[in-house]
């Protein structure tokens, strides 16, 4: 027999009005984002990709060079130039953006939960509330609008039925390819959930797997090859770079180190470098890895650190147990968790930003697995707060 439970009022309001309640809550932190960065604010790489767009728009030619990786973001720029659009408009199309992300993340939330939508309720807010990410709105850089497009990726990877909607996440998982060099690891992890969604319809896995190596395999590795030479990657190593622009950070090898011959392609080169200075690299990649997992940076406050290091195991904890939730498809969490996979994968073998400009993006996809994670102890709260009665009342929503 299916227990009945009796709600309070205050219970009964909240389940009604909470997407109000979430939508206020947004735009009070988009209004203190805006003004506390005194949007909007053209902040270091923002007046190259202005430059790039502003030649776009003039030439009609994609220049090349370092910012031809930002070519999404520089084409939506010069999109709204031509319209006649100035910062401030262009800035506010992004939180606008960002808007209709935000809701795409609560009903994505709320779908991959079984439509409990407390759980939704509560990944949102703590969405809203993480200042860091509700900050890339004021500021013109392509984080904003990335961090929007991995949103909307994974609403139409969660919603994909027949062909028109796995034609939308398709285009999405495109979109966000272009935007910033990295986008590739959406496209990649879309991949990877295709491979998922084949098994289960009954696929062999050596077709599968033959159909990613043929479709994928030669893409990915003219990418990864170009996105390497433009970032001169085994300069960095050289140098020991752990944090981009940050020289204090860097580490000094022990030993000399063994260098590939030139003429390679930057990957082999790479693969030839790891194997032979492999501790070293392990040294790199650890703090690669605890600078971008952790957040924390040299010129963070003790309290600020402090309190990354209270919350930040909860929210990965709570994530990796997400991944085993079956309310949600296995295709969708083989996405969410591929695509964070993939970002620590190019952390570990480039560097980390000073800034927060790589792991803040990935935040709504930990948030989603996290809330799959805590789903089971918020329905126990519920029911615990929850009174049994014996005539009909409102039903606990599982």
């Amino acid at each position: 027999m299916t227990a009945v439970y009796s709600f309070s009022r205050a219970e009964c309001w909240l389940a009604r009005y909470h997407g109000w309640l979430l939508v206020a809550l947004w735009a009070s932190v988009q209004a203190l984002c805006w003004h506390y960065y005194r949007g909007p604010r053209l902040f270091g790489d923002g007046a190259g990709y202005l430059s790039y767009a502003k030649q776009l728009v003039s030439t009609h030619v994609f220049a090349g060079g370092y910012y031809l990786r930002y070519i999404g973001y520089a084409t939506y720029l010069a999109t709204l130039l031509a319209l006649g659009f100035n910062l401030t408009g262009i800035a506010l199309v992004q939180v606008g953006i960002a808007g209709l992300a935000t809701r795409a993340f609560y009903r994505t939330a709320w779908r991959l939960s079984g439509q409990h939508w407390p759980t939704a309720a509560l990944a949102t807010a703590a969405l809203l509330c993480w200042a860091e990410v509700q900050a890339f709105n004021a500021f013109i850089l392509t984080e904003s609008l990335f961090t929007s497009l991995l949103i909307l990726s994974a609403w139409a990877v969660a919603r994909a039925r027949g062909a028109g909607g796995v034609a939308l996440a398709g285009l999405l998982l495109l979109l966000t390819v272009f935007v910033r060099p990295n986008g590739f690891i959406a496209l990649g992890a879309g991949a990877l959930a295709g491979l998922v969604w084949l098994q289960r319809v009954g696929w062999p896995a050596h077709s599968r797997w033959l159909a990613l190596l043929l479709l994928l395999a030669p893409l990915a590795w003219h990418q990864l090859n170009w996105l390497a030479d433009t970032l001169g990657l085994m300069r960095h190593y050289t140098i020991g770079t752990v944090i981009c622009n940050y020289a204090p950070a860097c580490l000094t090898p022990a030993t000399a180190l063994r260098m590939p011959a030139p003429g390679h392609s930057v990957l082999a080169q790479l693969l030839w470098f790891i194997t032979h200075n492999f501790w070293y690299f392990c040294q790199l990649a650890a703090l690669r890895l605890a600078y971008f997992m952790g957040f924390p940076k040299p010129w963070h406050s003790a309290l600020h650190i402090a309190w990354l290091a209270a919350t930040l195991p909860a929210l990965y904890w709570l994530a990796v147990r997400g991944v085993a939730r079956r309310t949600a498809a296995l295709p969708v969490r083989t996405y969410l968790a591929g695509c964070l996979l993939l970002q620590i994968a190019i952390v570990l073998v480039t560097f980390e930003d000073w800034d927060v400009r790589f792991s803040g993006p990935m935040i709504p996809y930990w948030l989603l697995l996290a809330a799959l994670g805590a789903q089971p102890g918020l329905q126990r709260l519920a029911r615990r707060w929850a009174q049994p009665v014996n005539e009909p009342a409102i039903p606990l929503r599982n």
